[in-house]
Formats: structure tokens, C-alpha cells, sequence
């Protein structure tokens, strides 16, 4: 969901004609003074230095950026059960060209289960998980560590020392197709990409986009708050209208993210019992939602997989709207168990 303030301004931004940052004309001074400003926003916010940020116009490219940029010719590759899909196919990429991968498992809260990480290595490390909402301790280890922060965003900054990190405009109510690489002075990262220049990432972003992302964050930074009481509305319900459910999600996570699977009742026929009652949620893995996949991650938590939809509590939403999807739910739920 967008936020308000950057939505009103994105017409305007992309109907401007904005000159190339790189080149030395006045006009393309004032956009690369513009494009600065930006970035110190987001430096301040994510509480590192400007020059350690990168914009990409694509997130998941952060993730090979972030991770293989790290990697040594003798590093292992240490990651979880639960990670995003694009961390499955880097680990399968750098398997296939011969590196030692280490998968770690979690237990049924979602707790990473940090085992054999050598100093050596190379951690992939969630923040928060992006179905669940579930917060990770920090890690332990000395290992090299990249730090996935796509859902935690700035609601949750790394509590740890990293050498890379990703964020996504999306989880502080940016556009979508803005990704924020930070890539430490202090590391020994290398460009994996093919390339002959000095520059660190493609460039390929939007610049109208990361404008309209550091308006939405300024904005998101300083807007009321409740989504902790209306989580907490959701699950005393459920818990106490709703039988035979498991809630992967707890209360002491992102506030805005919850996993419910409920018994009996097939997934893709209560999003659509929903969607007629006027209200959206998700189900299947958060990486593939679209192809309605069971999750991964309540698989590797040995979660129920079925009957799950996951719920995104948004900064806009209301308690009375809360009360009205508890209603919606519980009656959904009740007609589908009949059939």
C-alpha cells in the first residue's frame, strides 16, 4: 500500500524531465544535488553513512549483489530454511560452481538455528521474516553477515554489525522497484556483476521513484502508530472465535505482518470469501504468492501449510475496520466448514 504522501506526488515526478545525474550542465547538477538529499534522508533513517548506499531499480538484485559481492574463493555460504526464494537460488547458483553451502534449520517460533558458522563464512541473515513478522535474535557468530531487512525496513533496523544489508521502498510504504543495497565502507566487497568501471551497482533505478520512497519514509517515520493493538485484536479473536487455528506469528514481531492457518478450510477459497467481503489478504509462500505455493517458511517451522492467509496491518488501518475483517473471517470461515 502506498503511502498518501508519496502518492499524490508521483504524477508530478515522472511528468518532470529529469537530466542525467552524471553529466556536468547546471540542470544535471541541481538532480544529482536532488538525488543526494535523497540519500542522506535514507542515511539518516537507516542509520548508515550516505556513501554506503546504493538505489536499485530492482530488489532482488540486492540479493546477489549483497551476498556474492561478499563471497571469498574460500567462504562458505550459511543461510536459513526460511529465507526469501532469491536467497535459495543465489545458494543454488554458488553450489553449482562448487561452494560449500550450510542450511540452517529454525524451530517452531522461526528462530534461526545458528550452528558451525565459522568466521570464515558468509551469514545470510533475516531480520524479520516477511509472513510471519517474527523478529531474529541478533547472530553470534563472527562471520562475514549480509542482512536481509526487505521486510523489517525501518521499523526494525539490524540490532548487529553487518558488512551488507537490503531494504525494500515497500516496507515503509514506498513504490515498489526501489531497493536500497547498503554495502559497509568497511567491507570487502567486490562487484560480482560483469563489468569495466568503478561503479558499484547498474543505475538502472527510478529516479522520480526513490524521490517519491524518501517522501514516503520521511512521512512513515512520523505517522501514528497502532498496529501493535490491532494485531493483538486479530489474534485474542481468532483465538477465541475461530477453533482448530495455528498462528505462526507473535505478538512481539513486526506489528505489521501475521500467519494464520486454519483447519478445514482450503486457502484460496477464503481469500476469494474475503475479496467478496471487500477485504485483501495474502496466503501461500510471501515469495510466490501469485501461484498460491505452499509456504516454505511454516514448512520449515512445521507449521500447518494449509488453510493459511497472511494479513498486512497497514499505519492507515483503523480498530473498527480490524473488528469488521474479524467478523468477515469468522462468518467466512463458518459457511466454508459447512460445504
Amino acid at each position: 500500500m502506498l503511502h498518501p504522501a508519496s502518492a499524490s506526488l508521483l504524477s508530478e515526478l515522472f511528468l518532470k524531465g529529469w537530466p542525467d545525474p552524471s553529466k556536468l550542465n547546471n540542470q544535471s547538477r541541481q538532480t544529482a544535488l536532488l538525488l543526494q538529499q535523497a540519500k542522506e534522508s535514507f542515511a539518516k533513517h537507516l542509520s548508515v553513512r550516505a556513501d554506503e548506499i546504493e538505489f536499485l531499480g530492482e530488489v532482488d538484485l540486492g540479493f546477489q549483489l549483497g551476498i556474492q559481492g561478499l563471497l571469498s574463493k574460500e567462504s562458505r555460504l550459511a543461510y536459513s530454511a526460511i529465507d526469501r526464494q532469491k536467497v535459495f537460488a543465489v545458494a543454488a547458483a554458488e553450489e553449482k560452481a562448487g561452494r560449500s553451502l550450510n542450511l540452517l534449520p529454525v524451530n517452531d517460533q522461526g528462530d534461526i538455528q545458528e550452528s558451525l558458522v565459522s568466521e570464515n563464512d558468509l551469514l545470510v541473515w533475516q531480520v524479520a521474516n516477511g509472513e510471519t513478522g517474527n523478529l531474529q535474535r541478533s547472530p553470534t557468530s563472527k562471520a562475514q553477515i549480509f542482512a536481509d531487512c526487505t521486510s523489517s525496513g525501518i521499523d526494525h533496523l539490524p540490532r548487529f554489525e553487518y558488512q551488507s544489508a537490503l531494504f525494500d521502498s515497500t516496507s515503509w510504504a514506498g513504490p515498489a522497484g526501489v531497493g536500497v543495497l547498503v554495502i559497509k565502507s568497511s567491507a570487502k566487497w567486490r562487484n560480482p556483476l560483469p563489468h569495466n568501471d568503478l561503479v558499484r551497482v547498474p543505475n538502472s533505478f527510478s529516479l522520480p521513484l526513490v524521490l517519491a520512497s524518501a517522501v514516503a519514509m520521511e512521512n512513515y517515520v512520523t505517522q501514528s502508530d497502532i498496529r501493535l493493538k490491532l494485531k493483538k485484536v486479530i489474534i485474542d479473536f481468532i483465538s477465541n472465535q475461530i477453533s482448530d487455528v495455528d498462528i505462526a506469528s507473535n505478538l512481539d514481531g513486526l506489528s505489521k505482518n501475521l500467519s494464520v492457518s486454519i483447519k478445514g478450510i482450503e486457502a484460496d477459497r477464503l481469500l476469494l470469501a474475503l475479496e467478496d467481503a471487500g477485504y485483501a489478504v495474502d496466503s501461500g509462500s510471501a515469495c510466490k504468492s501469485a501461484d498460491m505455493q505452499p509456504s516454505h517458511v511454516l514448512a520449515a517451522m512445521g507449521r500447518p501449510i494449509t488453510g493459511n492467509i497472511r494479513l498486512t496491518i497497514h499505519k492507515e488501518m483503523t480498530e473498527e475496520v480490524v473488528i469488521d475483517f474479524c467478523q468477515a473471517l469468522k462468518s467466512s470461515v463458518a459457511i466454508l466448514r459447512k460445504d
